[in-house]
Parts: C-alpha cells; sequence; structure tokens
C-alpha cells in the first residue's frame, strides 16, 4: 500500500470519496446566482472602411506614325491654312538649292501674287502650325512624365512591400529557429528516459516495479487453471430434467 500511496501522489491519483468530498465542498463554496442574466451594453458601429485605392494599370501606348493634318486640325489649323503652308513648301522644294535666298523669296512671292495669296496670310498659317506642332510635343511629353511619375510612385509601392515580404519571411525564418533551439532543449530533456527505460536491465526492473502483488498472480493463476479444468457438462450432469 505504500507504494501505490506514492504512485497516487506522483500521478495526482486521488479515492472517489476524495472527489465527492471535493465536489460537496465545491458547492457549499460557490455563491448562488443572485442576478439575472443581463444582456452587454450594444457595441459601437465599426468604422467605415477606407475606399480602396485606384488599380494601376500599365500606359496605353499611343501611335508612333502621326496624321499631321488630323493633328493640326484638332489644334485649330483649318484645311485651308494647312494648303497654303503646303504650296509655300513645295514651291521653296522645287526651286534650285544654290539660288540665292533674295531670288528665292522673289520668286515665291511673285508665285503666291499671281495666285492672289499673300504672304503675310503665307506666314500667319505657318505660324499657326508651328505653335500647334509645339504644343502637341508639350502635351505629349507632359503625358509621358505622369506616366514616369504614377510608374516610379507604384516601383516605390512594390519595393515597399518587396521589403516588407523579406522583413516578414526573416522574422519567419529566426522565429523558426528560436522555436526549433527550445524544442530541441526539450527533446534532449525526454531523450534520457527512453535511453533509461530501453536498457536491458532497467526494462526487467521496471516490469518488476510495476508487478502486480502476489495476491493479485495466485488469483489470476487459480481463474486460468479454473478455465482450462472447467468443463460446462460436468457442471449440469447432476442436474435433472423433468
Amino acid at each position: 500500500m505504500g507504494i501505490m500511496n506514492f504512485l497516487k501522489g506522483l500521478f495526482g491519483g486521488k479515492n472517489p470519496q476524495d472527489d465527492s468530498q471535493d465536489f460537496e465542498e465545491t458547492q457549499h463554496v460557490l455563491p448562488p446566482s443572485s442576478s439575472p442574466f443581463t444582456a452587454p451594453p450594444p457595441s459601437a458601429p465599426p468604422a467605415p472602411v477606407p475606399p480602396a485605392p485606384p488599380v494601376f494599370r500599365l500606359a496605353t501606348r499611343t501611335p508612333t506614325t502621326l496624321d499631321f493634318s488630323a493633328v493640326l486640325k484638332s489644334s485649330g489649323v483649318d484645311a485651308e491654312q494647312q494648303q497654303r503652308v503646303k504650296k509655300a513648301q513645295d514651291l521653296l522644294r522645287s526651286l534650285p538649292e544654290d539660288s540665292p535666298a533674295a531670288m528665292k523669296r522673289q520668286i515665291v512671292e511673285a508665285a503666291f501674287t499671281a495666285f492672289d495669296v499673300p504672304t503675310q496670310k503665307i506666314i500667319d498659317a505657318a505660324t499657326l502650325e508651328v505653335h500647334a506642332l509645339e504644343a502637341f510635343i508639350a502635351a505629349g511629353g507632359a503625358a509621358t512624365q505622369q506616366i514616369i511619375d504614377d510608374g516610379s510612385e507604384r516601383i516605390a509601392e512594390l519595393e515597399a512591400e518587396i521589403a516588407e515580404i523579406r522583413a516578414s519571411m526573416a522574422t519567419a525564418v529566426a522565429d523558426q529557429k528560436i522555436r526549433d533551439g527550445a524544442t530541441e532543449v526539450q527533446i534532449n530533456g525526454v531523450k534520457p528516459i527512453i535511453a533509461f527505460f530501453a536498457q536491458a536491465p532497467g526494462t526487467a526492473a521496471a516490469h518488476t516495479f510495476f508487478s502486480p502483488p502476489a495476491e493479485s498472480q495466485s488469483n489470476a493463476s487459480f481463474e486460468r487453471s479454473f478455465e482450462r479444468n472447467f468443463d460446462p457438462n460436468d457442471a449440469f450432469a447432476d442436474i435433472e430434467v423433468e
């Protein structure tokens, strides 16, 4: 009984009478419920969810083959003005390249005077075209710069997100190393138990230590002998059936 009491104390065993006694004591200690259940106060409404940022989209490519007539028309240079400039260009290209500039000017002015086209209108139309084309370049440059700015901002966001992901990965690796080390310490503390009980002398001693009492062994031997020698026919042989 001393060994059994020791094992009960080691593994936390107790008698059923002790459990019933503890239950009765607990029943006396716990105070009776004095107030009915009251519902908890209503919680505050959830905060509104902020709108999601706009989805970044890649810039659409614009054609590199241009229709300058349409570009000029969209900028306010009509077809008549464009035609004046075109005639002046064709006339200048038809002149010999080695002709003096003064002679070229006289030829061009004489030609347009013959067609009743004032030189000033040609100059005005050409000036409008130059301004329109320069504005077209400026608008394209501004659109390209906006694409660069948006792309740079998005790249910075992605780089920040990549850095955050890498930091999270590094933290996960570091935390796992800590868990691995703590678990290895725990394993090293349990392994000696296996090594101790796996030895032959220790195993035999363990079996001897946990062997049942002699009284239980003798009862078990008697039961096994009784089962081998028991014959149901012999047991009911003396009973007379009417």
